[in-house]
């Protein structure tokens, strides 16, 4: 039954969706080949210092989640293909540079390229798949398509990355850069030039009066403002969790079931989840209770089990995995409601970059915690549900109202 939904919903892509869908596989497997395996290399295997080690790390996040709102506003301009396809070429650059990288100068050109990759190509991506879709029940489907995709590659990433590591880490830099470069040449020969952006390279406002317009928009900035706490959400999966885990059963392989349930759930479950939401819940209602879900899985962590340690990280896998299918591919569909097609990119450059501001000051914020000998944990749990039922609430509210007010305009 999964299987044959599937392929119904697959048959039902335009050509350059399907391409665009590919994409979110291709990039996630090539990622997560490498990047999980990264840090460890740097420190045992070069013996670089911990502190070059974070900041290589550092800035391979600083320089993709800074920089996203210049990656969409230049696919704006420029066209979404070029800029996918530019991203794709920086990311070859950068992973092989971090493959076979030997001194810290090439290492941290290495981590800057593979960073601001990602600011070229991801807005440019959902811009493109947003535009090719402009009905919202089609682009609901096709977003949680991808959510798909991308978490098959997110699964086999690091089983890939593991098993070439047995030979040399160089090779899973070379392969990883390898798979860009296949899905650079499919994407040239078969992703077609974005209709809407053909001769209007430069039918655009000066980019710091788009800025402005965007930063003054209040309805969209309360839409980004709520829903970046998703990202300050996902990411305590690789900073809370870990932690916790080790502190408190020292058995490093709960991870690796807490990311292989989390990813297989979001493979086996997306598509099914979205038609739940299409048939009974709507988007309002299926954005507020997934992001109350994600926040609330956190407070499984306040439980112990003896003879079963890792219960409790599963559960928080699991409801986590849940509330991340109901709103993760709904949020993304929604940006549209807020801008013009031809500003898409800026739009989801802005909705990215403040996201990566929100799980970097979460990141901070939650490691000092968890760190501190004064402040029990459950705070930390209490905390994080509280942000995501919050969140919740009020994306509810507004896109409840915001639904409400077009369905009247259209009325009229």
């Amino acid at each position: 039954m999964f299987s044959k939904h599937l392929l119904k919903d697959w048959h039902l892509l335009s050509p350059a969706g399907r391409v665009l869908v590919i994409n979110g596989f291709t990039f996630n497997l090539g990622f997560y080949m490498l990047l999980p395996y990264l840090a460890d290399h740097l420190q045992h295997n070069l013996g670089i210092s911990g502190w070059y080690v974070g900041l290589i790390i550092g800035l391979r996040v600083l320089s993709q989640q800074g920089m996203f709102l210049v990656g969409g506003t230049l696919g704006d301009r420029l066209g979404y293909k070029r800029l996918i396809l530019l991203g794709c070429a920086v990311r070859i650059i950068g992973f092989t540079l971090l493959g076979i990288g030997q001194t810290v100068p090439v290492l941290i050109l290495g981590a800057f390229c593979s960073g601001f990759a990602g600011a070229l190509f991801t807005p440019s991506s959902q811009a493109y798949l947003a535009s090719e879709y402009p009905e919202q029940k089609a682009r609901d489907k096709v977003f949680a398509l991808q959510n798909v995709t991308s978490g098959a590659g997110m699964l086999l990433g690091p089983l890939v990355g593991l098993s070439l590591l047995y030979f040399d880490f160089a090779l899973v830099g070379v392969i990883s850069a390898a798979l860009f470069t296949v899905l650079l040449v499919i994407q040239w020969r078969y992703l077609p030039e974005l209709a809407s952006q053909r001769n209007t390279t430069h039918a655009h406002s000066k980019f710091w009066q788009q800025w402005g317009q965007m930063l003054t928009h209040k309805a969209f900035m309360q839409f980004v403002l709520c829903s970046s706490v998703y990202h300050l959400l996902f990411h305590q999966l690789y900073i809370a969790v870990p932690h916790e885990i080790r502190a408190i059963t020292q058995d490093v392989s709960i991870i690796t079931w807490v990311f292989a349930t989390s990813s297989i759930l979001g493979v086996l479950m997306q598509m099914p989840v979205s038609r739940f939401v299409e048939s009974y819940l709507g988007t309002a209602r299926g954005i507020g209770l997934g992001m109350a879900m994600m926040g609330s899985s956190y407070l499984w962590l306040n439980l112990s089990f003896s003879s079963l340690p890792a219960l409790p990280f599963i559960l928080c896998a699991v409801f986590f995995s849940l509330g991340s299918m109901l709103v993760f591919p709904l949020l993304g569909a929604y940006v549209p409601k807020f801008c013009s097609p031809k500003e898409l990119g800026s739009h989801y450059g802005l909705y990215s970059c403040v996201g990566g501001v929100y799980a970097f000051i979460g990141n901070i914020t939650t490691g000092w915690l968890l760190s501190s000998t004064s402040i029990h944990h459950g705070w930390v749990w209490s905390g994080l549900a509280s942000f995501g039922i919050l969140s919740g609430a009020l994306l509810f509210l507004q896109v409840n109202q915001h639904i409400k007010r077009q369905n009247v305009s259209l009325i009229r």
